[in-house]
């Protein structure tokens, strides 16, 4: 398929000619007196509560209902819904595994290499984006509401906000008591529980705990009896504290523990193989067929190593409020602990070849200090200061296995693997450790110049300070220098925002912001270091709320331009073509990039319970200077100049109908969904081969077009309340990247086959 191409399904045409067609039926109810009108949605965008309509920035939020009726449990969950939002969901390292791209933003790179996020990650105004395996996906239990925010937002979110942002806000203890307990269940022995409880101890003390289970078979089986199963078991638990110790001061602290046990990786092999497998065992090499491939084989797998992927998370976060006369004070006090173990089959088959073992430690502790004016004056402001201390500590491992070659069993060739080691020989090994501290001073000012004129001006200043080092480094049992580095970068990041407010039901809004990611240090065999420079990017968007028919239709929309310097690509080579144990880790920085996008969304109460819903993205992308690019497992450059950045879907899509109704004394849903994702590149490979610069298949780098639809129903008593679900209806067959492609059966893909589960809740009150 062509990536400029769309194939529309008949769902998404039927749910947007609804959506329009309610449009015109709400302005005719509207006129007829009825008092229908759509729920304001508030969001901390700015770091204060706002409705969403006045916010100038474009944003996709969810509340805690919408949370808990669409079955809300992970990041992709929500992406599908947002424009101009592509992620890839691959497997590796955990079934909750992820790497989002927000407007063609995303950390183009690899595992091993820890820089800084393009996406800033916030959950109770804590970043949490510095964890052991890479990006942080957080159980969402008892949330508040989750924010979708596209664009820069370096003043209030930082230098990990390049892209744009995701703002998850928790519910808080409360005066009031609560508590309820669940029970899950779905296909592929699926179980889980929950339990929450809201304690009022005294009129200025509140608790609130959460805790989750859930356990699964996986549905990718694993059939070697050498090996183990793919299935998982998740534990997360959360405490939550409140302290009103006067009428102007509140101490919010809480707690979270996440442990996620699981097997080996969902995937299935392609029989496509890599440039990276290609370079050590040759091109006239073929991929290993034992069980066969996707899309045929979607459910299958034989590898000999019990394999698993740990990963665990705390998160301490301490919040100081207090409010003056005319300005408030917060600090944001946090420390991110995260472990990830993994034990991997590399060579993908049931050969003994290769294994694979990581185990990642991450330590970040941030300190951010915030004054802040009381909303309503004719200047409102914001003055901040933050400081983090993050660190990762890699251990990384690639060990020969017991068998050196493959015998054909049609034809009995013998095909040499290896040369002749020893099982548990060490052909690559590594210890790392990325530490980074960061410092900031930020500030944004709002001028109502007139009831229609708001002018805002921000701005970041930050010094970040990278210092990384490798140590007893191991290569085919050799000895390698212990290399490391130090660099220090700093930016300032703008920020300019014109505001026309043209009566409450409609405004326009003009910005251009920067953001700003650090550079940082690569390692070199040698010993020797280099240094990379800090990606920046310039935004320049215009868009306009308003709402229609008297509160029943609610329309957004925005075009944008975002302007590259620098942008950061990750790859790895060869130094020594056909030798494993001179693999190279390099970033370069792509000179210029560029995007141009536009996006909208609409709801519209049809009638009395009735919603429809509908967005759409546009994103066109490309590298403009990028002529020293490096091809995972190609040490020669090519020129990517005019080609598409990975992960950037040209068309992104989604719709919803819901229609809530009584059944006597019972509360009741329906509700379908839709969302679509156009053809995109998964990686740089993939760019390369649409390029037609390296001879490669279509299949699988350029991840075709899909839609998911959804349906959801549920029905609510004064007490309890039972949700179904059935995801994907449709069967349809899809992944949405290829992650480390290395492996002797072919590069690996997440398949999504059909989900069905329910959940029953029952609430103490």
């Amino acid at each position: 398929m062509n990536r400029r191409s769309l194939s529309m399904k008949p769902l998404a045409a039927s749910i947007a000619l609804m959506t329009v067609a309610g449009a015109t039926l709400a302005q005719e109810d509207a006129s007829a007196g009825e008092e229908l009108t759509l729920e304001e949605i508030v969001v901390t965008a700015q770091r204060r509560e706002q409705s969403l309509q006045e916010v100038p920035i474009s944003v996709t939020a969810f509340s805690a209902e919408s949370l808990q009726k669409n079955n809300i449990t992970e990041a992709r969950d929500y992406l599908s819904a947002a424009p101009n939002v592509g992620f890839s969901d691959d497997g590796g390292s955990g079934s909750r595994s992820i790497n989002i791209s927000i407007r063609g933003v995303s950390n183009v790179g690899l595992g091993e290499v820890s820089t800084a996020n393009s996406i800033g990650f916030y959950i109770d105004e804590l970043n949490v984006g510095s964890v052991s395996n890479g990006t942080i996906n957080p159980q969402l239990q008892d949330m508040e509401r989750i924010e979708v925010l596209r664009g820069p937002q370096g003043t209030y979110f930082g230098r990990n906000a390049l892209g744009g942002a995701l703002n998850i806000s928790t519910k808080l203890p409360d005066e009031n008591f609560y508590a309820e307990v669940s029970a899950s269940a779905g296909n592929f022995s699926t179980y889980g529980g929950e339990a929450i409880v809201n304690v009022p101890v005294s009129e200025q003390l509140m608790l609130r705990a959460v805790y989750s289970y859930q356990e699964s078979d996986s549905f990718v089986d694993n059939i070697n009896p050498e090996g183990n199963d793919n299935g998982y078991e998740h534990n997360s638990a959360r405490v939550a504290l409140r302290y009103l110790p006067s009428d102007r001061m509140t101490v919010d602290f809480s707690y979270t523990y996440t442990d996620e046990k699981e097997g080996g990786d969902i995937s299935v092999p392609s029989g496509v193989l890599d440039q990276d497998t290609q370079s050590i065992f040759g091109a006239s090499f073929v991929a290993i067929n034992e069980l066969g491939f996707y899309p045929k084989n979607d459910d299958k797998v034989t590898r000999d190593l019990k394999e698993r992927n740990e990963n665990a998370f705390s998160i301490s976060n301490l919040r100081v409020a207090y409010d003056f006369d005319n300005f408030s004070f917060k600090s944001i006090t946090g420390l991110v602990k995260s472990d990830t173990e993994r034990d991997f089959d590399q060579d993908g088959t049931s050969l003994d070849v290769l294994r694979r073992f990581n185990e990642y430690a991450g330590d970040s502790f941030s300190q951010e200090f915030r004054l802040q004016s009381t909303s309503g004056e004719a200047l409102d402001w914001t003055v901040g200061v933050f400081y983090a201390d993050d660190e990762i500590e890699q251990f990384n491992s690639i060990q020969a296995g017991g068998d050196g070659s493959y015998t054909n069993p049609v034809t009995g060739e013998v095909i040499g693997l290896l040369p002749p080691i020893p099982a548990g020989f060490r052909i690559n090994e590594n210890n790392r450790v990325f530490k980074t501290k960061s410092k900031a001073v930020f500030g944004e000012a709002v001028w109502h110049l007139s009831d229609q004129w708001d002018i805002t001006l921000g701005g970041r200043y930050t010094e970040d300070t990278i210092n990384n080092r490798a140590f007893d480094v191991v290569a085919f049992e050799g000895a390698v220098p212990d290399s490391g580095g130090k660099a220090k970068f700093e930016n300032f990041s703008p920020k300019f925002v014109a505001k026309y407010t043209h009566s409450d039901e409609f405004n326009v809004y003009a910005s251009i912001s920067q953001g700003y990611k650090a550079g940082g240090v690569d390692f070199a065999r040698s010993g020797d270091i280099t240094n990379f420079d800090p990606e920046e990017l310039t935004s320049y968007e215009l868009g306009f709320k308003s709402e229609l028919a008297d509160g029943r239709v609610r329309l957004s929309a925005a075009v944008f331009q975002l302007d590259w310097k620098d942008l950061q690509v990750q790859s790895n080579f060869l130094a020594v073509p056909g030798d494993i144990s001179s693999a190279v880790e390099k970033t370069l920085n792509a000179a210029e990039a560029s995007a141009t996008g536009a996006e909208f969304e609409l709801t519209a109460l049809l009638s009395e319970g009735l919603v429809a819903s509908f967005a759409a993205g546009y994103l066109d992308t490309e590298f403009d200077k990028f002529d020293n690019a490096l091809i995972k497992g190609n040490s020669t450059q090519i020129d990517l100049t005019g080609q598409s950045l990975p992960m950037t879907p040209e068309l992104t899509a989604s719709a919803a109908l819901d229609y809530g109704f009584s059944l006597g004394d019972l509360e009741a849903f329906v509700r379908g969904e839709w969302s679509y994702r156009s053809e995109a590149a998964s990686n740089l490979e993939a760019v390369a081969s649409e390029a037609g610069l390296l001879s490669l298949p279509s299949f699988p780098y350029q991840v075709d077009a899909y839609d998911v639809v959804n349906l959801r129903a549920g029905v609510e008593a004064e007490d309890w309340k039972l949700n179904a679900y059935v995801e994907n209806v449709l069967g349809e067959d899809y992944y949405t990247g290829t992650g480390d492609g290395f492996g002797l059966a072919g590069i690996r893909l997440k398949p999504h086959p059909r989900v069905v589960g329910m959940k029953f809740t029952y609430m103490f009150k």
